[in-house]
């Protein structure tokens, strides 16, 4: 087993972490108390305040976020982080990958952790931290115990033409991303984002509400939740692909669609951005809760 900073033992030689989504005030005490005990942090979060934080109860922290390179594939940023984390680990376990929100819900260098640790005599653990759809769940006030709720990432979506149910919950992720696998800062075309609308025009009608959700960042801000329909979303949602809008949601629920979720200050480390959707059945009438704020 890896020895600790204290020196007591650690039962990982790598440790992943999830940060949540609200700066500092959510990393859970299980994932402080890892941290703590791990010879070297890799972070992955831009939230205001975090990394200081970190440091202030680790006294190795690296931020891993100038490995994202504008215009080019995130892929080999990912690949680089994980290389990062796995030769730390077999210099000086145990090592810790920090990551905001949670760190098996599109986070990729965590897939790759793990497949690279047992061919290096490595042990991975992974602690969960609150995630993107969590906070996507208080925004737009919905509870998937009712009518369920099915999820797909946004392209898979449409390159495997997968049928949506109307009548149960539906979470697409990483939209503002579509068919795109490279790290960008500029606004998406309203071209690329019409794709999607037309595939959910063959299950919703144009008319069926939407809602564009802001996940806020800072427990100073607020989300915030704007109307549309399925018909004007690519003229009137936002298409920003930034860090303003690296954890986004497009969603719709039961009598509302909810889209572009946004999280302020994050990189999500998927091969494809995070953008996400939320569909909730168009056979049920649309009134009253489509306007529900989070």
């Amino acid at each position: 087993m890896s020895k600790t900073s204290d020196g007591s033992r650690a039962p990982f030689d790598i440790a992943v972490v999830g940060l949540g989504v609200l700066g500092i005030h959510h990393i859970t005490k299980e994932a402080e108390a890892v941290i703590r005990r791990c010879d070297r942090v890799f972070v992955v979060d831009a939230t205001l305040g975090v990394q200081d934080y970190l440091r202030s109860i680790s006294p190795n922290v690296t931020s891993l976020l100038h490995l994202y390179e504008t215009g080019k594939p995130r892929l080999p940023a990912y690949q680089k982080m994980a290389a990062a984390v796995t030769a730390a680990a077999i210099e000086s376990p145990p090592t810790c990958f920090a990551t905001y929100g949670h760190p098996q819900i599109y986070c990729y260098p965590t897939a790759l952790l793990r497949r690279a640790a047992p061919l290096l005599g490595l042990r991975v653990e992974v602690f969960a931290g609150v995630s993107s759809l969590d906070t996507l769940l208080i925004d737009v006030g919905y509870d998937f115990s009712r009518d369920g709720l099915q999820m797909y990432d946004a392209t898979d979506v449409l390159l495997r033409r997968r049928p949506l149910q109307n009548d149960v919950g539906c979470v697409l992720w990483q939209t503002t991303t579509f068919a795109d696998p490279t790290y960008r800062t500029e606004h998406q075309t309203a071209v690329v984002f019409a794709k999607l609308r037309d595939y959910l025009l063959e299950f919703y009608p144009a008319r069926h509400r939407v809602f564009t959700v802001y996940s806020r960042t800072h427990p100073a801000l607020r989300s915030i939740v704007n109307r549309h329909t399925i018909g004007t979303l690519p003229r009137r949602c936002p298409l920003a692909h930034s860090r303003e809008a690296s954890l986004s949601h497009l969603c719709s629920a039961g009598r509302w669609l909810t889209t572009l979720s946004r999280n302020s200050s994050a990189r999500r480390m998927t091969p494809i951005e995070p953008l996400t959707a939320v569909v909730r059945s168009s056979a049920r009438s649309s009134d009253g809760r489509a306007g529900q704020n989070p």
